[in-house]
């Protein structure tokens, strides 16, 4: 049995062929591999490849992605507290909310200021810093890529390397983003009280379906719609019920993946863009 957590330990291996060195590298994570003979029990490491990368690629440890949130949480002046970890052996998302901002879309039903950073160690994901709203009646993650700025770090910052002298720089831009993140938050929320007004008909499913939110997969947008039809408090569905379902399915999934959080930011801002055409 082979298991690796999301705080192994990883290198980057140059990579070569008869002594021909390659500008390519492997990045590779140490597992744990456990061997069962009829008398012992054997465990030891293993290193595994997850990715192929340049030589300029900077490998950062996932440990250093959540030392570095905690770093611009501190910076932040806000109390924070962990929210999520995904991992999935090559891409990592780590996420932190605070309650010292809060806004509320009705009453009863607040929604708090959470903060997610992203990295990868095939290159696939770049490293990362973005905000998002966490509805805390229910805690579903909502995702936007168009209401709230991202920043990425282009000066990458392991404290422990000579690329510290860019460290406090990137903290700054990130906690800035934090700080100035009020009139997006009201935005925001504007938004999702305009979709409480409305309620959902087949038709408004059907043109949300075809004009916001067309590329969701037909298996994805069914469960969404199936927790819809469980997701009624008044008896009569609204346009943020759906959006609710949506999150609910793709927040909280038991085996997520990186398109959960694509399609979550997807489906948040069509509706987001609708409710603007709508009342905004």
């Amino acid at each position: 049995m082979i298991t690796s957590n999301w705080d192994s330990p990883i290198r980057k291996v140059p990579l070569e062929h008869n002594g021909v060195k390659s500008c390519a590298w492997s990045v590779q994570r140490e597992d744990m591999i456990t061997t069962k003979t009829e008398d012992t029990v054997i465990t030891g490491p293993v290193w595994k490849e997850v990715g192929v990368v340049s030589d300029n690629y900077l490998l950062i440890p996932n440990k250093g992605v959540v030392a570095l949130a905690n770093d611009i949480a501190d910076s932040s002046g806000l109390k924070w507290s962990e929210d999520k970890i995904f991992y999935n052996g090559r891409q990592f998302m780590y996420s932190m909310v605070s309650k010292d901002t809060v806004s509320e879309v009705s009453v009863g039903d607040d929604v708090a200021l959470g903060m997610m950073f992203w990295n990868s160690y095939d290159g696939s994901t770049a490293l990362s810093f973005r905000l998002y709203l966490q509805r805390l009646v229910c805690l579903n993650g909502m995702v936007s890529n168009d209401v709230f700025k991202s920043h990425r770090f282009k000066h990458v910052i392991w404290k422990n390397t000579n690329k510290e002298q860019n460290y406090e720089d990137e903290i700054y831009e990130a906690a800035s983003i934090i700080n100035n993140s009020q009139d997006n938050i009201r935005y925001f929320t504007s938004a999702l009280r305009y979709l409480e007004q409305e309620e959902l008909d087949m038709e408004n499913l059907a043109h949300l379906r075809e004009k916001y939110f067309p590329k969701i997969p037909t298996s994805l947008f069914g469960t969404i719609v199936d927790k819809l039809l469980n997701y009624r408090p008044n008896g009569k569905p609204t346009t943020y019920d759906l959006l609710n379902s949506a999150t609910n399915v793709l927040w909280h999934k038991k085996k997520q993946t990186k398109a959960d959080y694509d399609h979550n930011a997807y489906i948040v801002d069509g509706l987001i863009d609708y409710s603007k055409t709508r009342y905004m």
